[in-house]
């Protein structure tokens, strides 16, 4: 075992890779050493202050405390760095929209120009299976507001993610991905080109490691982040209880923007969208009301 004192930035890279000690036991462990940074640089006496202090369930205390400051652990962390860049909840690089919300990822893994987060954004969602109207719509409303500057995040699904990247990529915008999986996987793996080539001129996230497999959660969760890099939230098409209108919650529930694309009342696909006018999303019929509440957003 190494006893190296950690800084807090080494303290957050390790919780990602550690077995037994989830996201929530390292958000209390963050919002702990925020107020009270004379513990650091860590050593395994503060940390056992730490630990006290914050009254963490004995089986994870215990976990975090077995592996904190393994070698093996700083060894897992370096290679992990060296297939990717990754910034923290103490970096002032962060996104600052997403450090925001209730539950901010840790850790962000990332390939990409993480500047990106800085312009003005606008998350898209939708059907995985969307109508030909779904990809109209899109098309009509998406070119104008890419090609303003605005940056249009989604989740590298296929359908009305996919189309959301393809549209920023054509019309020479810029577009983040934020994906469920590690970043060294690709789900679905027909967008295996569409991701390699946002990694190099764009942006994709995950707060997975870079070898995680992709499980049903993780999507859920990822839809969190979506939702915490913007102010906006445009849902194109969304069956009932669809993973869009999960979306469309996590953002209601930070205080963002919901807009949402009116779609047939005997569509399948727009049961979703029209609810959530009904419940008080502003309908889109152009761009312009688009880049109106963008306009209006007032941005840290």
């Amino acid at each position: 075992m190494g006893e190296m004192p950690l800084t807090f930035r080494d303290f957050l890279l390790r919780f990602p890779l550690m077995t037994g000690v989830g996201r929530h036991s390292a958000l209390v462990c963050w919002r702990w050493l925020v107020d009270h940074p004379q513990l650091l640089p860590l050593t395994p006496e503060t940390l056992d202050y730490l630990l006290a202090a914050v009254n963490l369930p004995a089986k994870r205390a215990t976990a975090l405390r077995r592996q904190v400051f393994s070698t093996d652990l700083a060894q897992r962390v370096t290679a992990s760095l060296t297939q990717c860049r990754a910034v923290t909840l103490v970096d002032a690089t962060y996104p600052p929209l997403l450090q925001e919300i209730y539950e901010p990822p840790v850790v962000l893994y990332f390939q990409g120009r993480l500047d990106l987060v800085r312009r003005p954004p606008l998350a898209v969602v939708g059907s995985r299976h969307p109508t030909a109207y779904a990809f109209r719509a899109m098309r009509q409303l998406l070119p104008a507001v890419s090609r303003q500057g605005v940056c249009l995040i989604s989740g590298l699904a296929q359908g009305v993610d996919t189309l959301t990247h393809q549209v920023a990529l054509a019309h020479g915008g810029a577009t983040i991905a934020v994906i469920g999986t590690g970043l060294g996987r690709c789900y679905p793996a027909q967008n295996r080109a569409l991701m390699d080539q946002l990694c190099q001129n764009h942006l994709v996230v995950s707060e997975y490691p870079w070898a995680a497999k992709g499980a049903k959660h993780h999507f859920v969760e990822r839809n969190r982040i979506i939702a915490g890099l913007c102010q906006s939230v445009l849902v194109v098409e969304a069956a009932h209880h669809s993973g869009s209108l999960i979306t469309a919650n996590f953002a209601l529930q930070e205080n963002r923007n919901v807009l949402a694309v009116p779609g047939n009342i005997d569509g399948e696909n727009s049961v979703g969208t029209n609810e959530l006018i009904l419940a008080g999303a502003k309908p889109i019929l152009n761009s312009e009301h688009i880049m109106e509440e963008l306009l209006v957003d007032k941005r840290p």
